[in-house]
């Protein structure tokens, strides 16, 4: 909880949340205006309008297969109509097959839009894990000296363990927020190194390989595969790698060994 006045309350996940969404928005105008302004901030508003609800409901999609127990499908679709935990990943995806239909029916410049879209989306999840911070969610696992913890080690109050652990929502907003910075200092010259979409699929292959290295580190419950040996955003990561790699291939970007 951020504030509590009287009857009124505001809770920190639930802000964040909001932030996250302002972030990406004005981080989609303010790349558009520099570097494509041929493109209309009303064709960047309506992306955004398209792939925020996508993601939102991709989010709580993913979730519910994951993470929540349902005996009928119909179960599943009423769910997504009610509030609850929500998957970075589902919303990631469902966000991009939406954009991506969205900017072919709308014959806009799928590739520069990719390069605007995805470094505003990295800004906006770095807002958005400090919320899951702050609300104790997405956890570490456990340091190796509870007697004697790191200095950065933190122990969330209301967890039915009282453990110090591995701070790793900061530092997927330390991480992804540093490399969105960076995108968006280089924006210009890197897409005339490569052309139009390399941002964007260097941000999308990026958190790809940070979130399958960061997925070690977390400690709470958010499914397998193959018995445990992945979690599910890591299972997710290495198609997103392998989809990466196909599209830079396409695009001559990753050229053949002599």
């Amino acid at each position: 909880i951020l504030i509590e006045w009287g009857d009124f309350v505001l809770p920190a996940w639930h802000t964040f949340y909001v932030l996250a969404a302002l972030v990406a928005y004005y981080s989609m105008q303010a790349l558009g205006r520099k570097s494509h302004p041929e493109v209309d901030s009303q064709d960047l508003a309506s992306l955004f309008v398209v792939c925020y609800i996508a993601g939102y409901f991709g989010a709580r999609m993913l979730s519910i297969l994951v993470e929540e127990h349902f005996t009928e499908w119909f179960d599943v679709f009423l769910r997504l109509f009610s509030l609850g935990p929500m998957t970075f990943y589902g919303g990631a995806v469902a966000a991009m097959i939406a954009g991506t239909i969205y900017t072919l029916l709308k014959r806009l410049p799928f590739w520069s839009l990719l390069d605007i879209c995805i470094p505003a989306g990295l800004f906006a999840l770095a807002v958005g894990r400090i919320g899951c911070f702050l609300n104790g969610d997405d956890y570490g696992i456990p340091v190796a000296d509870q007697l004697n913890p790191p200095f950065w080690a933190v122990a969330f109050p209301y967890h039915e363990e009282k453990l110090f652990r591995y701070p790793v929502q900061l530092i997927s907003t330390v991480g992804v927020g540093s490399f969105a910075a960076y995108l968006t200092f280089r924006f210009q010259s890197l897409q005339a190194q490569k052309g139009a979409g390399y941002v964007g699929v260097l941000a999308v292959v990026f958190y790809a390989v940070f979130r399958f290295t960061i997925e070690f580190l977390r400690g709470d419950p958010r499914g397998s595969v193959f018995s445990g040996a992945l979690s599910t955003s890591q299972f997710i990561s290495l198609w997103v790698v392998f989809a990466v790699v196909v599209v830079a291939a396409g695009r001559r970007w990753v050229r053949a060994s002599p």
